[in-house]
């Protein structure tokens, strides 16, 4: 989408990436337009923000390598295995830092089961966000994972990274009126509460 005009973002929202990473997502939605239209082929574009979290069940439990979100790197400083830095306190949002829209891994498989089935028996294709409609500063990820790890996790404030709007956060009504989606898994405490267990999994084994 780019720099949000307006806040929470939904599917009529104007597209205009500022990166490169966002331009390939759109170009591949246009694609698959064209192929719907030519071939008939139809497709489910679900529009997530930030992937968070780990396999709510503990079944799941592979760690990303060399992580750069947020959450990770957040688990990583807990552990005493890097220096986290938060980058840009000076936001105009409720504490300075980043708002993002963190959806649980779990509400996300959950999404695409459901868009699948909603394809397999309407044979439609369909665009949906997948948000919470309100979002979490860095700050307030970093103060849940104190809280949930008990451990004191220092935090180096850093200058803003370039082309990082101050909020970014999506509505999800569509997908709960053409779906029955909404997010269930994607509070704060649930997202650092499995990524906390499956890091501490992974450290008793090595």
């Amino acid at each position: 989408f780019g720099e949000p005009q307006y806040l929470p973002m939904d599917e009529n929202h104007p597209q205009k990436p500022i990166n490169y990473y966002g331009f390939t997502k759109l170009e591949i939605e246009r694609f698959m337009d064209w192929y719907d239209k030519l071939r008939g082929l139809k497709f489910a574009a679900l529009r997530y923000f930030n992937a968070a979290g780990y396999d709510v069940d503990g079944v799941i439990t592979g760690l990303e390598q060399k992580p750069e979100n947020l959450l990770p790197r957040v688990m990583e400083a807990a552990l005493g295995q890097r220096q986290l830095k938060i980058f840009g306190t000076d936001y105009d949002t409720r504490d300075g830092t980043c708002i993002r829209d963190y959806i649980h891994v779990t509400d996300l498989a959950r999404a695409h089961v459901l868009a699948i089935d909603y394809i397999a028996k309407n044979n439609k294709s369909i665009k949906l966000n997948l948000g919470t409609e309100k979002g979490t500063t860095v700050k307030e990820i970093i103060e849940a994972a104190r809280k949930i790890t008990g451990k004191p996790i220092p935090a180096e404030e850093a200058p803003r990274r370039p082309g990082d709007p101050a909020s970014l956060y999506a509505k999800y009504d569509l997908a709960k009126a053409v779906l029955g989606w909404e997010p269930k898994y994607s509070d704060v405490d649930t997202l650092v509460r499995t990524t906390w267990n499956a890091y501490t999994r992974h450290s008793a084994k090595n």
